[in-house]
């Protein structure tokens, strides 16, 4: 199917007064019937989703299909959908139900949640979920209102500190990207972990996941480059890079593990094993300045990144920069003028979408 940015799925988190994701809304600006589909009964035959979607009503019309969701999905529709058959079978069924509304007054008592816009909203009932948070000064606003929950872009908009200081668990681990880009000897690598038990460890269960898929478990950082070599573990250190710290806000680190993912996947079908490597860590950077509340720049002369993932991050030049605007569409920003996508099948890059969705909170949960 061509590739068309209005068949895009587009995600947008629903996060709690502790910046911790409640919910992941799905979106698609013109959800026609062959972008659905597969997309449905994609969500419909995972086993255990380890996310909660809020979607439309309107993408669940098929009582077959509806039936197979996760019963943890909230379903989200107008006022004037209420009376319709299927949400009668989707209350019975045990789905939450969200109304969208202006007015939140006019529709208390008749759902689970109330998607309101928080520009509307003085105070708000606990159910409510503020809509159009895009910001982190509107998220500060909107938790006064007493609400708890927030969709929209805040999360991705953490302001720098003041006066920016690198957390020391962020230091070693942009020295040990560093020493394993040079490809330094296991042994100095092993060193540098050492002064931070809580990295190896935390590197190790990554790497020994069901996500990577590898045969037998890994028992050192010595066996890890013996088995996936120095570029695999420079990608493991880099979702380790947003992960070290213990102030990053989980939404932030979560976008950060999903966007690295999709552009991963992203380019399988297009590029060598080593691009695609070097996609996932430049979607790991792009918000990594957010995460260790460090400028990029500062971030970059720290490490020894390949020059195409430096040209993505600081210029939006290169072959990795237009997986990386992709990746920023499906979260709601606007594809760059001249990029038609043609080499990609819009139905493949949204389950690749979900698929990325459902890789980060699975490496997310505790």
């Amino acid at each position: 199917m061509a590739f068309n940015p209005d068949h895009l799925l587009q995600r947008s988190l629903v996060i709690d007064r502790n910046v911790e994701v409640a919910f992941c809304r799905l979106s698609i600006p013109q959800p026609e019937a062959e972008v659905l589909r597969p997309l449905m009964l994609h969500l419909a035959n995972a086993d255990v989703p380890h996310m909660t979607y809020l979607l439309p009503l309107g993408w669940v019309d098929d009582a077959l299909l509806f039936k197979k969701l996760a019963k943890n999905t909230v379903l989200a529709l107008s006022p004037v959908e209420l009376s319709l058959p299927l949400v009668g079978a989707a209350r019975e069924a045990g789905y939450r139900i969200a109304i969208e509304t202006d007015d939140l007054d006019a529709t208390l008592g008749l759902a689970d949640f109330y998607l309101v816009p928080y520009s509307l909203i003085r105070r708000a009932s606990p159910d409510a979920i503020l809509t159009g948070v895009d910001t982190f000064p509107a998220f500060m606003q909107a938790r006064d209102t007493g609400a708890l929950y927030f969709e929209g872009r805040s999360p991705l908009d953490i302001p720098l500190a003041a006066k920016p200081s690198i957390n020391p668990s962020h230091a070693i681990v942009l020295e040990l990207i560093s020493a394993v880009q040079k490809e330094a000897e296991p042994k100095e690598i092993e060193a540098i972990f050492k002064r931070d038990v809580t990295l190896s460890f935390k590197l190790l269960r990554y790497i020994n996941s069901a996500s990577f898929g590898l045969m037998k478990r890994i028992e050192s950082v010595r066996h890890a480059l013996s088995i996936i070599g120095y570029q695999t573990l420079l990608k493991w250190l880099s979702l380790l890079a947003a992960t070290a710290g213990s102030g990053a806000s989980p939404a932030l680190t979560q976008s950060a593990m999903t966007r690295a993912r999709l552009m991963e996947m992203l380019g399988a079908k297009l590029m060598e094993r080593r691009d695609q490597d070097n996609l996932f860590i430049t979607g790991m950077f792009s918000l990594l300045d957010r995460i260790m509340q460090l400028p990029l720049d500062n971030i970059l002369a720290r490490v020894n990144l390949p020059e195409g993932v430096i040209q993505a991050l600081l210029r939006g030049e290169g072959r990795y920069a237009r997986f990386l605007a992709l990746a920023q569409a499906c979260e709601g920003s606007t594809l760059p003028a001249g990029e038609h996508y043609a080499d990609l099948d819009v139905k493949a890059v949204n389950l690749a979408h979900l698929d990325a969705i459902e890789w980060a909170a699975r490496l997310t949960k505790p």
